[in-house]
């Protein structure tokens, strides 16, 4: 299954001693044994034989064999996959706070420009059908993608929800620093996915959307959309001028 564009798809963490192992790999010329391995990080070999091996089966090295000159069975090497060359710390969070402090310092409208990209953030990650992107996205499809960017999501109450309660938010670090553009950017995202695009067309035609308000940090640890229902457009009399 993938991971809607944008969301934070799992990225594969390697800590401790097989992260040692695996870098080792990743830093080498060529090939490496398990005796060069454990010479170079001052193990013992089997243990750096339990680490590769494991290695290799996370996908993250690749085994081969190369003759040693003489007679016998050719030796196991050890090599970094493409994806073991990823691998490797990340700092997403001085990345976002960078951006958000530029938006701030240099934007005559910060926080319009960021609920800006927030709303095209989410426009990306509406649901599609039949690979024909829809106008707007349903309230269970989007507690599906706010699920997956760690919102923590719960729709509340059932069977008809009016909000949708998150106990997470992912940017908590960026929201400490500049809380007013980072709530701007997740508020952009909802009207994004979830909005309607005043299509004219459905003018006169009854509410099947919902609009989402945020409301940040209504609890310490709680944030809330408040699903709000438009009621729909008067129709227009027989006869009278247009707008």
């Amino acid at each position: 299954m993938s991971t809607p564009a944008g969301t934070n798809g799992s990225t594969a963490h390697v800590g401790g001693t097989r992260a040692r192992v695996l870098t080792a790999l990743r830093v080498a010329d060529a090939p490496v044994g398990v005796d060069d391995l454990a010479e170079t990080l001052g193990l013992h070999r089997n243990t750096v034989r339990f680490h590769t091996q494991a290695l290799v089966t996370a996908g993250l090295v690749e085994e081969g064999r190369q003759q040693n000159g003489g007679k016998g069975r050719p030796r196991a090497v050890f090599a970094a996959t493409s994806d073991g060359a990823r691998v490797g710390q990340r700092n997403y969070q001085l990345l976002a706070s960078a951006l958000v402090d530029h938006v701030a310092r240099t934007s005559p409208d910060p926080a319009a420009d960021a609920r800006a990209a927030g709303r095209s953030w989410g426009q990306r990650l509406a649901v599609t059908t039949k690979g024909h992107p829809r106008r707007r996205t349903s309230v269970p499809a989007a507690v599906e993608l706010l699920d997956a960017m760690g919102f923590e999501p719960r729709l509340s109450p059932r069977p008809r929800p009016t909000k949708i309660q998150m106990y997470n938010c992912p940017f908590r670090e960026v929201v400490d620093e500049h809380q007013d553009l980072t709530c701007a950017i997740h508020a952009g995202l909802l009207e994004g996915m979830m909005a309607p695009d005043h299509d004219p067309r459905d003018v006169g035609q009854p509410p099947a959307f919902v609009v989402p308000q945020l409301e940040p940090f209504a609890a310490p640890n709680l944030c809330v959309i408040h699903l709000l229902r438009p009621a729909p457009a008067a129709p227009v009399a027989e006869g009278a001028p247009p707008c």
